[in-house]
């Protein structure tokens, strides 16, 4: 299956610069957002998005689906 996936913020920096961010990757059915930051070698604390609902890295991805990967924020 395909996955669109968008980095937000500094992680843009992870793809190269004509990507602008966004990129098109194929999982195995049954892959997770996990799956995703393995592939892109992502941080395991890097949050992520499906049209705009923040979702776990244990959710489960359809064909066709559209992640937003972005750093959590902290504060306090």
């Amino acid at each position: 299956m395909e996955i669109q996936v968008t980095l937000l913020g500094a992680l843009r920096d992870k793809l190269p610069r004509q990507n602008r961010g966004q990129t098109t990757v194929t999982l195995a059915e049954g892959a997770t957002v996990a799956d995703i930051l393995g592939q892109l070698k992502l941080a395991t604390t890097t949050a992520s998005a499906i049209n705009g609902t923040q979702i776990e890295k244990s959710h489960v991805l359809k064909d066709g689906d559209q992640v937003q990967l972005f750093r959590q924020l902290g504060g306090g």
